[in-house]
C-alpha cells in the first residue's frame, strides 16, 4: 500500500475518472421514495433557472428558495428552518395539555395558576 507522499506521481486514468463522475451524477439525481419528507430538502434541479411564469400572488404555491440559502453546497442537505406541513391544530389537545383541569392536577400547574392569579391575569389558562 502506498502512502500519500509516495503516490503523488500516480493518477487515475481519464476513463476511470469520467466513469466515476457520471455514476455520481446518476446517484445524485435518483430518488428512492415518493413520500414527502417531514423535513423538506432541496433537489439539485431546483437551482436551474426555469422559464418565468406569471402567477397571481394568491394562487402561487409556497416556495422554499426565498426562505433559505440557495448555495449549491446545501442542495442535498436538510432544511432546518423551512416551512413544515405537520401542524394540525386541535382545541381538544390544547385544552388537555394547557387547560385549567390539567393545571390543577400537578404541583407545577397549581403554581402556574397561583402565579397568574397573583398577577391578576384575566384568564388563568385555556
Amino acid at each position: 500500500m502506498l502512502c500519500l507522499r509516495c503516490s503523488h506521481g500516480l493518477r487515475a486514468t481519464p476513463t476511470i475518472t469520467r466513469a466515476l463522475s457520471q455514476s455520481n451524477a446518476i446517484v445524485a439525481k435518483r430518488t428512492f421514495t415518493s413520500i414527502t419528507p417531514l423535513r423538506p430538502t432541496l433537489s439539485p434541479f431546483a437551482f436551474k433557472p426555469s422559464t418565468p411564469v406569471v402567477i397571481p400572488s394568491e394562487a402561487a404555491p409556497l416556495d422554499l428558495l426565498p426562505k433559505i440559502s440557495t448555495h449549491p453546497a446545501l442542495s442535498t442537505t436538510q432544511l432546518r428552518c423551512g416551512p413544515r406541513n405537520t401542524f394540525s391544530p386541535s382545541h381538544f389537545v390544547r385544552k388537555r395539555r394547557h387547560g385549567f383541569l390539567s393545571r390543577i392536577r400537578t404541583r407545577k400547574g397549581r403554581a402556574t395558576l397561583q402565579r397568574r392569579k397573583s398577577k391578576r391575569r384575566s384568564t388563568l389558562s385555556h
